[in-house]
């Protein structure tokens, strides 16, 4: 995948993807986590911005097994990360409900997909 197809499909799913929190946001529930929301989707853009980049120059690396390394380290990386702006948010935020969870995960399910499809491309 190129750069120009790259960053037309990161718009297109960053946009969408504020739209769809924005619409949640309607929810009364989901109302007051709005910020948190939007905070979770920078956080996934930037990792899927460094994770183009990096995958970009480790595919064209005449070590093949730097891109899958790549690839599981960044996976396990962005998990512990998603887990400690969770329990970091849980504890300075004091949410009154876990239903926050639902924005997080549903930004971190998109950008995972959009990711995968992404680094397939690539390889």
């Amino acid at each position: 995948m190129n750069a120009t197809d790259f960053y037309k499909y990161f718009g297109l799913v960053s946009l969408g993807t504020a739209a769809l929190l924005f619409g949640l946001s309607q929810i009364a529930i989901l109302q007051p986590y709005l910020l948190f929301s939007f905070i979770s989707l920078a956080l996934f853009m930037l990792l899927t911005l460094v994770m183009f980049l990096l995958g970009g120059k480790t595919a064209k690396s005449s070590n093949k097994n730097l891109f899958t390394t790549l690839i599981l380290g960044f996976t396990f990386s962005k998990i512990f990360l998603s887990l400690f702006v969770v329990i970091a948010y849980y504890k300075l935020g004091n949410p009154s409900s876990k239903v926050f969870l639902l924005p997080f995960f549903i930004v971190y399910l998109i950008f995972t997909i959009f990711e995968t499809y992404l680094m397939m491309k690539i390889s």
